[in-house]
């Protein structure tokens, strides 16, 4: 009987240890229906039907929104330098909101700017493929014969404009869709972004571009992304990047590049005089920062001075401690012999080299006086004993630093 219990338990470890597991651990990601994506083709709440006729343009930009704070800084940025010098056309793609009360702020922020696309779509995180394609279908219906590429952005980007303008009249490649590239991986199975494999039983993502920011040649658009879209052979992932720039892009036979020029936020490095478009920004904070200090050579890093209290604290404390540490050492028979030792060391090695020193001297015929050979000890023993002179000097060069980094460049 126990011998077959064992058996039994081992079958079912093994069962287990090689059986794919179909549950998905706080899985809390989307798998959108054919119907859903029916959603896409609907009327718009806000549109922006004659924003192409009668123009040519190089490029034209739509940018993913949900935050009404990060588009009015968009709109202050650069945005209104493409506006204003390049007369390049920019949209916010936005959802219906969850609270309808919410609706009328909308409509007066279209009255205010004229430039939101609010389509008949929940906003929401688990809605953006619904999203992305109900912005390709209302470009290629209404712009694409206009307009050669439609750049596609979120709404916390930076973008250099002087350098997308070189970029997109001279270096792109029409033949394939440009963005953050990422290579083939697995696909989420646990989390925010995790589904089942009953939901979505192919185990790994092909490779896709991020949705930060996407070049997509209008001829791909209208003649192969839509309708691969539309004849999907995989489940709809919510996610507009993976399913979209990624499985479609794949199916359809679209090449994914990456584009030169994009780069991720580094706070060690947050310059945009080098850079294209950065994007990844870990909050609105930092992508302040980094256009101000674009745009007016100023970083305006206000945890700076929390920073500095930080170190100073941490330098005050480690000063307390060794100061006790060094009064509790001092009154231990180790001191003593460690002060004997250091004596017959210095003794007996001190006295050599003084009389080796006074013998070059004299060997080269330069008269330095005993006092002078004093002095030199005396100025060492002073760099030594002084150390109240070094927390001045470094207090100087805090001082000297703050005002560097505050100071225009």
């Amino acid at each position: 009987m126990i011998k077959a219990f064992i058996v039994f338990s081992l079958l079912c470890f093994i069962n287990a240890r090689f059986t794919t597991n179909s549950t998905c651990k706080n899985c809390i990601g989307k798998i959108h229906s054919k119907q859903d994506l029916q959603l896409a083709r609907h009327s718009l709440i806000i549109d922006k039907n004659q924003s192409c006729q009668n123009q040519r343009y190089t490029f034209f930009i739509i940018v993913k929104s949900g935050s009404f704070e990060k588009r009015s800084f968009t709109r202050s940025t650069w945005a209104k330098e493409i506006s204003e010098h390049f007369k390049i056309p920019i949209l916010y793609a936005i959802g219906y909101p969850k609270d309808p009360h919410f609706q009328k702020y909308i409509i007066a922020e279209d009255l205010k700017y004229h430039d939101l696309l609010q389509f008949n779509i929940l906003e929401d995180y688990y809605n953006l493929t619904l999203k992305t394609t109900s912005v390709l279908l209302w470009y290629d219906r209404y712009c694409s014969k206009n307009s050669q590429f439609l750049l596609y952005v979120d709404d916390d980007v930076l973008i250099h404009v002087d350098k997308l303008i070189v970029y997109m009249h001279r270096t792109v490649n029409s033949d394939s869709i440009q963005g953050w590239f990422e290579k083939s991986v697995h696909i989420q199975r646990e989390g925010m972004g995790g589904v089942s494999v009953d939901d979505f039983p192919i185990d790994f993502v092909p490779d896709y571009l991020w949705g930060a920011a996407v070049v997509y040649p209008s001829h791909i658009i209208s003649n192969r992304l839509i309708s691969a879209i539309f004849n999907s052979t995989v489940p709809i992932f919510f996610r507009d990047d993976v399913f979209i720039n990624g499985f479609m892009a794949q199916q359809a036979g679209i090449k994914r590049e990456h584009m030169k020029g994009i780069f991720c936020f580094d706070p060690a490095q947050d310059d945009l005089n080098s850079k294209m478009i950065l994007i990844n920004f870990k909050n609105e904070e930092a992508r302040e920062n980094t256009w101000n200090c674009y745009k007016n050579g100023v970083r305006s890093n206000k945890k700076l001075p929390l920073f500095l209290c930080k170190v100073m604290c941490g330098m005050c404390l480690f000063i307390i401690i060794f100061g006790y540490c060094c009064k509790y050492f001092i009154e231990t028979v180790d001191f003593d012999h460690l002060k004997l030792v250091c004596y017959q060391c210095f003794y007996k090695y001190h006295y050599p080299r003084k009389q080796n020193i006074n013998l070059m001297i004299l060997m080269n015929g330069q008269q330095y006086s005993r006092n002078r050979i004093q002095q030199l000890f005396l100025t060492f023993q002073w760099l030594v004993n002084f150390r109240t002179m070094y927390i001045k000097i470094f207090f100087f060069l805090v001082v000297m630093s703050v005002l560097y980094y505050f100071s225009p460049e």
